[in-house]
C-alpha cells in the first residue's frame, strides 16, 4: 500500500505499472522491497524524469539486466523486457529493433553480453548525436553573430 501511494504521487505511473513495478522489484517473491530495491527504484524514476533511461541502463546495466531476468537463467524475452520498456522510454519498434539487431545467438533472448552491447552502441549514438546537435548550436551562434556584426556597420 506504501509502495503504490509512494509511486502514485511522486511519478504518472498507473496502478497495473505501478503493480508491475513492485513485481520487478519484489525479487525474493516475498510480496515487500527491501531498501536495495527501493534504491534502484528511485535511481530508476530519477533516470527516467531527466531523460536518461540509456545513460542509467549503460552505467547500471548488470543490475538492469538482473532486473529484467525474471526467471533467473540469465536472459531476458522481448515479452518481459516490452513489459517494462515504459521505465527506461523504450518505445514499441525500438524493443524490436533492439531484439532484432542484438540477440546475435538467434534464441529470441538476450543474454547479458547482448544486452551490454546494446547499452554501449545505444550511448555511441547518443554521444554522436549530442556533439551533432553541439556542433549545429555552434554554428547558428556563428551564424546569428556574424549577421549581427554585420548589422552593425
Amino acid at each position: 500500500v506504501l509502495f503504490y501511494h509512494f509511486l502514485h504521487h511522486v511519478t504518472d505511473l498507473k496502478k497495473a505499472q505501478i503493480n508491475i513495478v513492485f513485481d520487478m522489484l519484489d525479487w525474493n517473491a516475498v510480496g515487500e522491497i527491501g531498501f536495495e530495491q527501493f534504491y534502484m527504484l528511485v535511481c530508476m524514476l530519477l533516470a527516467h524524469e531527466n531523460h536518461l533511461e540509456g545513460q542509467f541502463m549503460y552505467r547500471h546495466s548488470r543490475p538492469v539486466f538482473d532486473l529484467l531476468d525474471l526467471k533467473g537463467d540469465l536472459r531476458i524475452g522481448a515479452k518481459n523486457f516490452g513489459m517494462y520498456r515504459f521505465l527506461f522510454n523504450i518505445h514499441k519498434q525500438e524493443l524490436k529493433d533492439l531484439f532484432h539487431d542484438f540477440d546475435v545467438t538467434g534464441d529470441n533472448l538476450l543474454n547479458y553480453q547482448e544486452f551490454k552491447l546494446y547499452t554501449i552502441i545505444y550511448i555511441d549514438k547518443l554521444q554522436r548525436r549530442q556533439k551533432t546537435e553541439e556542433k549545429e548550436k555552434e554554428e547558428r551562434t556563428r551564424s546569428l553573430y556574424s549577421k549581427r556584426k554585420c548589422h552593425m556597420k
